[in-house]
């Protein structure tokens, strides 16, 4: 196993980065929409307990981000296939794009949540629990459900009409360079592709 990449292929840790990512990023849109759907979030303590798992799994994703961004710029990326630079640039853009979901849905996931998330080991306290919010509050003299009004529409606002945009796009160039340009862009990420 191939820790690291090299011009052809992403080395191991890249695709555990990814796919870990991934999966706790569809994970919490599962679990969400589960609740959205099929709970009463007004009067079942037991949504709460499911929304939990939203929270670790956004978390998770917001937890991995840095060292993903990190490693990306430390480590050797696959050269970039055949295309014109109008088709590379755009698959630059989709990955800032992708990027920037990474970084802003737990962010304002995490700086709207009133409540604490529970690890079963540990727990990450509510951001109105913290010494920042606290300072937030004393500095601009705002209440905690006006900082947390806005704070809710950017990160339902990105998960309703963004996210699923781009990772739909993200998904189709995949399977586009796949079976259209059958070149090996998709391939070299797939967890059982070896490093060449």
């Amino acid at each position: 196993m191939q820790w690291r990449n090299n011009k052809t292929r992403f080395g191991a840790l890249a695709k555990l980065f990814h796919w870990t990512s991934a999966a706790a990023f569809i994970g919490a849109y599962i679990v969400v929409y589960y609740v959205i759907w099929f709970m009463d979030y007004d009067t079942q303590p037991e949504s709460l307990l499911v929304l939990n798992i939203h929270w670790i799994l956004g978390l998770l994703v917001g937890f991995l981000v840095l060292p993903r961004l990190l490693w990306r710029l430390l480590d050797v990326q696959p050269e970039e296939p055949p295309g014109s630079k109008l088709e590379h640039w755009l698959a630059h853009v989709a990955h800032v794009g992708l990027y920037g979901l990474l970084i802003l849905m737990p962010l304002t996931g995490y700086l709207g949540t009133h409540a604490s998330t529970d690890f079963g080991l540990f727990s990450v306290t509510g951001f109105n629990e913290t010494a920042l919010f606290s300072w937030i509050s004393r500095t601009f003299d705002v209440t905690w459900k006006a900082f947390e009004m806005p704070i809710d529409v950017v990160h339902h606002f990105l998960g309703k009409w963004v996210a699923w945009g781009v990772v739909a796009l993200h998904v189709a160039a995949a399977l586009f360079h796949h079976r259209v340009r059958r070149d090996d862009v998709l391939t070299r990420m797939l967890p059982c592709s070896k490093a060449g």
